[in-house]
């Protein structure tokens, strides 16, 4: 099984920061965490990607630099389910940087051992994976 990209057309760099959401093969990602947001803000804009369509690619209005992020995921062990962080991976943090002709994306991977009532998934996060030149 390869990992969900996340990226449902060509992705036409240039004009303002871009990001989509990669969900990793490993450890049935997919099929652990079922409902997810990663919400992107800098200033007074803001746009989320969420589990309800994975696909989403946010193109930000010529915007560039660092971006505060906001990964969350439902946590159902609890009656009713409540909204939790999903922690970084180390060496990512709650931020995310992104020039105007580049794309920037959020991964998230499952835990290899769940654990009883944890959130069992992290983020991670990758600045600038693809640029144009212009």
């Amino acid at each position: 099984m390869s990992g969900l990209a996340n990226v449902e057309t060509e992705m036409k760099l240039g004009g303002g920061a871009q990001f989509w959401v990669y969900l990793s093969p490993q450890n049935n990602t997919a099929k652990v965490i079922k409902e997810w947001s990663v919400k992107f803000t800098q200033g007074n804009w803001s746009d989320s990607i969420t589990s309800e369509n994975p696909t989403k690619q946010i193109k930000t209005p010529n915007l560039s630099g660092n971006f505060d992020i906001e990964v969350t995921t439902l946590n159902s062990s609890t009656n009713p389910p409540i909204k939790v962080n999903i922690p970084a991976q180390l060496g990512s943090i709650n931020e995310i940087g992104c020039n105007a002709n580049c794309a920037s994306f959020v991964g998230l991977v499952a835990d290899e051992k769940t654990l009883l009532g944890g959130v069992n998934v992290k983020f991670w996060t990758t600045w600038d994976a693809m640029c144009s030149r212009v």
